[in-house]
């Protein structure tokens, strides 16, 4: 006897039948195509994915058919940097050698770059049984990009244009898979609207019919036309909403619905690099002519029409195709980035553990530990490098800023400090968690790796002329280790990080302190990596309270967030810094700007009797403008440059300070009065942390 099953029969027996079902369809039973699990991801995907952190797909076709070599490797590369600095993960999807990959790295980028179009498949739906069967490359159109980014679990994608309804389409019937499978992939598309060489009134009509939601981000509600900012007629989208942080809202509200098709995200070009629309218009009707002559049909007319446009233009369209696949990424990469924000912030409302319960502890300081050599000659001159033996002394000391910042802190006398880092199972690791006089219990000792080490040779002045550091220990403090931690972390009064934590764990520190509500403290280190903490987040917007740099950090965070500084900065006067710390504190509430022997200067939006939190632990804004003041830097023991010792525990003693100050409740005049007075102790020590900061706490404690 046959037996019929009804579909909603089968759906109560089989597991995650929706997912099982729409597999079956892609794959075929021959087994041809591609499914979550069959994907093969790179390791910075790999990494986010594991981390939960904000990704954007990206197509590969604007590589592989889309722009001349090497334009589009260009693009291609400057497009995955711009999403990684607004703190999103990109995933340029692809297929190479029939492997479907989900992020691909920059050989592979070049690979699909290099290689004739002719040699490389345009991928939609319908490509991927015969691309992946023949161990062929591959560029993703939209459709192909969506269905794959769905599958992976990315929700936001980025593209230059959409396909859509053909010209004539009434007798070609030529409509792109983009429309079709957008109607049933739930992935938000951000575009510069569509294709300007096609229908776009027709295009528009079959997204109604789809059910997809096109809207405009801008203040205008106009459909953008690619390579212009609106359509000769002024075609209007259906909705329209002002910022990326609104669409992400829209985004978020789709996906609760869990309606099965995606959503159109329209951002037209910037002003600047638009064309205008009638000659655009002039150039297109001139190409199809060009397309009709040569017989050009099929997925062969988007790249041959593309191609033309850059000739009859004269390079303005490449120019401006260029701009715009650059701007989509930016708002999809901030769309990406909110949504994230928004998830952690639901979860952290829906969390069993209330905040308010929680007892909080102490300061907690993520950061490197280093054992330091230095070895400093007693010959006044020597021919460096030429194998033989000269007269110096040697000492060894702890160092590294996260193992300063804590040690200086318990050494102040607030005990409950802990450092979280990592060191090796030797004698150095055991000398270093000795240091820190209780404090070492989320120092991890792992027997894989030698802990940190730094050895300097000084001359007689006691100028560094090399430095050699061992440093792998600081890629071990790892976001799972920060994981493990989470409960601690959540009891934390401060989190204070280290520069030269990898990028990813500062990112896992800001998930878990704006779950728990922490506020950050971040130490630049140097230059390069002042601008690490923006990188990978965008809870640092409200969570990341202090940075404390040196003048050449504070110009490269300056940059980052693209405040205009001098292109000379060997000669700036106290005036321009000061002008600078106060623009970079309308983005970071609090910035401690350290000038040697100047001194330092403070940025707030208070005056300097105000403590840096009120009684109820909120940040202390009361002033509308930000002020600064400049405190002058205490002089060494007996006022005589000669007696300074050590300069690398110099500024980790002076954020001590202010932070042992915040923690007692203090002004911000106190807090500093402490601070550089640490910071002159520190610099007659042979110890970065001298053991003699107690005295002076409790001397100001007691006043």
């Amino acid at each position: 006897m046959t037996r019929v099953f009804c579909v909603w029969c089968i759906r109560s027996v089989v597991p995650n039948f929706k997912q099982h079902f729409v597999n079956h369809l892609l794959v075929g039973n021959r087994g041809f195509g591609v499914d979550s699990h069959s994907l093969v991801y790179n390791d910075e995907v790999t990494e986010a994915k594991k981390n939960d952190r904000p990704i954007v797909a990206l197509e590969s076709t604007i590589i592989t058919h889309g722009m001349p070599y090497p334009d589009n490797i260009e693009t291609a590369l400057r497009v995955e940097d711009i999403i990684r600095k607004q703190g999103a993960c990109p995933a340029t999807i692809g297929i190479l050698g029939g492997r479907v990959c989900v992020g691909i790295d920059q050989n592979g980028l070049e690979k699909l770059a290099s290689t004739e179009s002719a040699k490389t498949v345009k991928c939609s739906r319908r490509d991927f049984p015969f691309v992946i069967a023949n161990r062929l490359n591959g560029g993703t159109t939209v459709s192909g990009t969506i269905l794959v980014a769905n599958l992976a679990g990315i929700k936001i994608m980025a593209t230059g244009g959409i396909g859509g309804v053909h010209r004539f389409a009434e007798t070609t019937f030529d409509i792109s898979a983009d429309l079709i499978e957008l109607g049933r992939t739930p992935v938000a598309v951000v575009c510069a609207g569509v294709k300007a060489i096609l229908d776009i009134p027709k295009t528009l009509e079959f997204l109604e019919t789809q059910g997809i939601p096109v809207v405009t981000i801008g203040e205008e509600k106009t459909f953008p036309a690619f390579y212009c900012r609106k359509t000769v007629d002024n075609i209007q989208s259906p909705y329209q909403v002002s910022t990326p942080e609104d669409a992400a809202s829209l985004v978020k509200a789709q996906r609760e619905l869990a309606f099965a098709g995606g959503i159109l995200l329209a951002v037209p070009i910037p002003l600047e690099h638009s064309l205008d629309p009638a000659e655009a218009e002039a150039a297109i009707h001139e190409a199809l002519k060009d397309a009709a002559q040569k017989n050009i049909k099929g997925k062969d007319t988007t790249p041959f029409l593309l191609q033309r446009l850059n000739e009859l233009t004269a390079g303005k369209s490449l120019h401006s195709n260029k701009v715009l696949i650059e701007n989509n990424a930016r708002v999809a990469a901030k769309i990406a980035v909110h949504l994230s924000v928004r998830k952690i912030e639901d979860n952290r409302s829906t969390s069993v553990q209330s905040t308010v319960d929680v007892k909080k502890t102490g300061p907690i300081v993520i950061g490197g530990a280093i054992f330091d050599t230095i070895v400093q000659l007693t010959e006044p001159t020597i021919n460096m490098f030429d194998g033989g033996t000269h007269n110096g002394t040697s000492r060894e000391s702890c160092g590294g800023v996260g193992r300063n910042v804590a040690a200086a802190l318990i050494n102040l006398g607030i005990k409950k400090t802990r450092l979280l880092s990592v060191v090796g199972d030797d004698a150095a690791g055991k000398t270093l968690r000795e240091s820190l006089r209780g404090g070492d219990e989320m120092v991890e000792v792992l027997k894989d790796v030698n802990t940190a080490r730094y050895m300097a040779l000084v001359d007689i002045h006691g100028e560094c002329q090399f430095g050699v550091g061992e440093m792998m220990a600081h890629k071990k403090i790892s976001p799972s280790l920060i994981r493990k931690y989470k409960s601690q972390l959540g009891k934390a009064t401060i989190l204070v990080l280290d520069g030269n934590l990898p990028l990813e764990t500062l990112s896992e520190v800001f998930n878990i302190s704006a779950q728990f509500n922490i506020p950050v403290w971040y130490e630049p280190t140097d230059a390069r990596k002042a601008t690490k903490i923006f990188q990978n987040n965008e809870h640092w917007k409200s969570l990341l309270h202090f940075v404390s740099p040196n003048q050449n950090e504070l110009l490269a965070i300056a940059r980052y967030l693209e405040i205009p500084v001098p292109s000379d900065s060997s000669s700036l006067n106290i005036d321009t810094v000061k002008n600078i710390t106060e623009k970079v504190a309308e983005h970071i509430p609090v910035v401690l700007t350290t000038l040697g022997s100047q001194g330092l200067l403070v940025s707030r939006k208070a005056t300097n009797t105000d403590p840096f939190y009120d009684e109820n632990g909120h940040l202390v804004l009361q002033e509308t403008k930000v002020q600064t003041r400049l405190y002058s830097a205490i002089s060494p023991s007996g006022g005589n440059q000669k007696n300074i010792v050590s300069v690398s525990g110099c500024g980790d003693c002076l954020a001590a300070g202010v932070i042992f100050g915040i923690e007692q409740g203090w002004g911000e005049a106190k807090c500093l009065k402490l601070a550089l007075q640490a910071a002159s102790l520190s610099l007659v020590s042979h110890d970065s942390v001298p053991a003699t900061l107690s005295t002076i706490a409790m001397s100001l404690k007691s006043s």
